[in-house]
C-alpha cells in the first residue's frame, strides 16, 4: 500500500511476534519434519448431491438423495444476506428468522433438476439467492448453496495475452516504466469513497429509512447527470436487482472513476494486465457514501484506515453487487483493446490484508474484540460471493482475490492466514465452489534488510512444511505445497495467486557507504524472487512493490530513489530478468547471497552456491527445485542484442 504502516509496526514489535529475526543471527539446528501440516486426506463427500448452476434465462437446481426415500421437502431460496432459523454461522446479519421464498416440492431420496426462470419476478438475478431443501419441518436437509456455475454474457477471448509473470506497482498512476520493464502486469488501488452515489438515507431520530429520488439530465458533453436540491452530479449507471444504482465520474480526483478509466484504458492498449484493489475508508456524510454500506462500529476507525463493505444487510449487498456488475460490464467488454473506451481488468483484490482488520479491514470499532474467525469469515465471504457472481456474469476469466500478510501460523492479530484459509476453502467446497485466488504480501522478516535470505533463515519459527510460521519470498514453495492439496483446489484446479505487494528494500541512496553494498543486494534479491516464481505455478503474476522509495515508509523498495531521481540497479536487473539475457544481468549479484542453515554457511564464497538453483531452497521442503529448474520458464520474453544495454 502507499502508506506501509506495517514497517513501523513491525520493527517495533519484533520481540512480540516470535516470526522476526536479524541478518547475521544464527540459531541452533531446529529438528522438524518437512511433512509436517498437511491434510491430504480427501474431504468426505456428502451422500447427497446439491448444486445450483445459472444459464442466461435460467437456473438449474440439482438434488440427488436429500433425505430418507418416501418423505416429502421443500426447496427454497433466501437473499445471501439473510439466514433460517437455526444456522450456527451468520455474521453480522440481523435477519436471521428470514422467510424463504418457496421454489418447488422435493421428494425426498430422489433425482431432480429444477429448472426455473432466472430472473425472480422479472427483475432479481437468482444467482444472488442461496438454496436450501427443507424438511416438513422445515429443518435443513441440505444447504445452503450458492450459484457457482454461471454462464457469462461476454464469450471471447481475453485479448492481453501475458508474455511473462512480471509486474510493477505503477504509483497509481500511468507511467512510461511499466511498458519498459517488459512487464505484463500492474495494480491499481481502487479507492472507492466518492463513488457511490446513494439511495436513501438513515434517519436517526426517527430510526426510518427515507429515500433519496433524483432528476436525471444531460451536460453540455452529453454526459448523464443526476440531480437532486440543486446539487447536479455527472454519473453512469446501471440497472440491477430492479434499482437504478448511480456511481460518480468525476469525484475524488486522483481516486475518481473517470481518472481509472483513463489509466486501464493506456495500460489496456499496451497490453499489459490491470489488477484493481478495492479499497474504501469510512466517509461520516452520508450524503456522500451510502450509510448502509459501512459497519456502524466502524465509525470510530481512524480515517487513515480501510474498512471491510457491509453485504449483511438488503442495502449493502445491493451496493456492492450493482458495483461490482458495473464494473464486470465495463472493464470487460468484447472489443477491450483499441475500441474500447475503459480497457480491461479481469483480477480484483477485496481489501487489503484482512488477517490485520484493524489496519487494513476494519469491521468493528477499535475498543471492540475481534470477531469469531467464523463470523469474520462469514462477513468476508459474503463480499467474495456477491463479487464473484456479479464479476462470472459478464466474463468468465474476472477472478476475486483475499490478501494477507507473510504471515502463516502466526498471527499479527487475532487471525492467523493459515487457519482462515483452511475454513474458507472448506466454507466454499460445501456451499458451491467458486475459484477465488489469493494476493499475496511475501516480503522478507525484516522488511528493511535486502538480505532477506539470511534474516528469515535466523528465525525459529520458520520452516518449510506447513506450520511455519510466516511464509515469505524465502519460502514461498510452501503455499505451492498447500495449494496443491486436493482439498484446496477448485474443481480439481490449484488456485490462483497473485503477488500484489511486497519488495526488497535497499538502504538509502543518501548514505552512501550503506548503499553502495545494499543496492547489489537489492539486485540480489529480485532475481531471487523472479526466478523462484517463475517455477511456482501457482502464481500468476509477480507484481513488484514498487517502482520508486516512498521515503516516509523507512525502508527503500523502489527500482528507483525518491522521485525517479536515481535508477538503481535493480531497474535493469528487473528490466532483463526475463529474457535471453537474465543471466548476465543477474550474475554478478550472486555472490552477494549468503546465508546459515544449520551451522553451515552458504555463498559463493564458501563455495557451496554456484548458481541461483542453489539459492533457491533456503529451507528443506517437499518442494524439489532440481525436477522444476528450467531456464525456458525464466527467460520466456526473448529481444534484441541492440535493446539490450550493456
Amino acid at each position: 500500500m502507499k502508506n506501509k504502516f506495517k514497517l513501523l509496526c513491525m520493527l517495533l514489535l519484533v520481540p512480540l511476534v516470535g516470526c522476526f529475526g536479524l541478518a547475521g543471527c544464527s540459531f541452533e539446528l531446529v529438528e522438524w519434519d518437512i511433512n509436517e501440516g498437511f491434510d491430504d486426506e480427501e474431504y468426505v463427500e456428502p451422500e447427497y448431491g446439491f448444486a445450483v448452476s445459472a444459464a442466461l434465462d435460467t437456473i438449474t437446481i440439482s438434488v440427488s438423495n436429500v433425505g430418507e426415500l418416501g418423505q416429502t421437502a421443500s426447496l427454497v431460496a433466501l437473499p445471501s444476506y439473510q439466514y433460517l432459523y437455526g444456522e450456527d454461522v451468520v455474521g453480522l446479519s440481523e435477519q436471521v428468522n428470514a422467510d424463504p421464498i418457496y421454489i418447488d416440492e422435493y421428494d425426498c431420496g430422489t433425482e431432480k433438476d429444477f429448472v426455473i426462470d432466472r430472473y425472480f419476478d422479472d427483475k432479481t438475478d437468482g444467482i444472488y439467492f442461496k438454496y436450501y431443501i427443507l424438511s416438513e419441518l422445515e429443518e435443513i436437509l441440505a444447504g445452503p448453496m450458492f450459484c457457482s456455475d454461471i454462464e457469462p454474457l461476454y464469450k471471447h477471448e481475453n485479448p492481453i495475452v501475458p508474455i511473462n509473470k512480471k509486474g510493477i506497482m505503477c504509483e497509481d498512476r500511468y507511467t512510461y516504466a511499466v511498458s519498459d520493464l517488459g512487464c505484463s502486469y500492474t495494480e491499481l488501488n481502487f479507492v472507492m469513497d466518492y463513488l457511490f452515489v446513494p439511495n436513501e438515507i438513515y434517519n436517526f431520530s426517527t430510526h426510518k429509512v427515507e429515500k433519496l429520488t433524483y432528476v436525471e439530465g444531460k451536460d453540455q458533453f452529453g454526459n448523464l447527470t443526476i440531480s437532486r436540491n440543486g446539487k447536479t452530479e455527472v454519473v453512469d449507471y446501471i440497472d440491477f436487482n430492479g434499482q437504478r444504482y448511480y456511481f460518480r465520474l468525476n469525484e475524488g480526483g486522483g481516486a475518481s472513476l473517470s481518472f481509472y478509466d483513463s489509466v486501464i484504458k493506456k495500460y489496456t492498449d499496451e497490453g499489459v494486465r490491470v489488477t484493481l484493489i478495492m479499497l474504501m475508508h469510512y466517509l461520516p456524510d452520508q450524503y456522500m457514501q451510502p450509510y448502509f454500506l459501512k459497519y456502524p462500529a466502524t465509525a470510530q476507525v481512524n480515517r487513515s484506515r480501510y474498512v471491510q463493505l457491509n453485504t449483511s444487510n438488503e442495502y449493502g449487498a445491493g451496493y456492492w453487487g450493482a458495483l461490482m456488475e458495473f464494473l464486470g460490464d465495463r472493464y470487460s467488454k468484447e472489443n477491450g483493446t483499441k475500441n474500447s473506451a475503459y480497457g480491461l481488468a479481469q483480477s480484483f483484490v477485496l481489501g487489503n490484508e484482512i488477517d490485520m482488520p484493524s489496519v487494513w479491514n476494519s469491521i468493528v470499532a477499535p475498543n471492540q474484540p475481534n470477531l469469531t474467525l467464523e463470523d469474520y469469515m462469514e462477513e468476508y465471504e459474503r463480499q467474495m460471493r456477491i463479487g464473484n457472481q456479479a464479476l462470472k456474469k459478464y466474463y468468465d476469466d474476472n477472478v476475486v482475490l483475499i490478501s494477507f500478510t507473510d504471515h502463516w501460523t502466526s498471527k499479527w492479530e487475532g487471525y492467523a492466514p493459515k487457519e482462515m484459509l483452511d475454513y474458507i476453502t472448506l466454507k466454499t467446497y460445501k456451499q458451491g465452489n467458486y475459484n477465488w485466488g489469493l494476493a499475496i504480501h511475501p516480503y522478507g522478516i525484516n522488511l528493511s534488510n535486502p538480505s532477506f535470505w539470511a534474516s528469515d533463515t535466523a528465525v525459529a519459527g520458520m520452516s518449510g512444511n506447513l506450520n511455519t510460521s510466516c511464509i515469505t519470498w524465502s519460502n514461498l514453495e510452501v503455499l505451492q505445497l498447500y495449494l496443491e492439496q486436493q482439498t484446496k483446489r477448485c474443481n480439481g484446479e490449484v488456485r490462483p495467486v497473485y503477488v500484489t505487494e511486497g519488495g526488497v528494500s535497499s538502504s538509502s541512496p543518501s548514505n552512501k557507504d550503506m548503499y553502495e553494498k545494499t543496492k547489489e543486494q537489492q539486485a540480489a534479491g529480485i532475481a531471487y524472487i523472479y526466478y523462484k516464481i517463475a517455477h511456482l505455478s501457482c502464481i500468476k503474476a509477480l507484481i513488484y512493490y514498487r517502482l520508486m522509495d516512498n521515503a516516509g515508509e523507512s525502508a527503500y523498495f523502489g527500482l528507483f530513489s525518491e522521485n525517479m531521481l536515481l535508477e538503481k540497479p535493480a531497474y535493469r536487473v528487473y528490466k532483463y530478468i526475463d529474457t535471453q539475457f537474465s543471466f548476465d544481468v543477474s550474475e554478478e549479484y550472486l555472490r552477494r547471497i549468503e546465508w546459515v542453515s544449520g551451522g553451515v554457511s552458504h555463498g559463493v564464497d564458501m563455495m557451496n552456491v554456484f548458481s541461483y538453483l542453489d539459492t533457491m531452497a533456503l529451507f528443506p521442503s517437499r518442494f524439489n527445485w532440481e525436477d522444476v529448474w528450467d531456464e525456458d520458464l525464466i527467460a520466456n520474453r526473448i529481444i534484441s542484442q541492440e535493446d539490450f544495454i550493456n
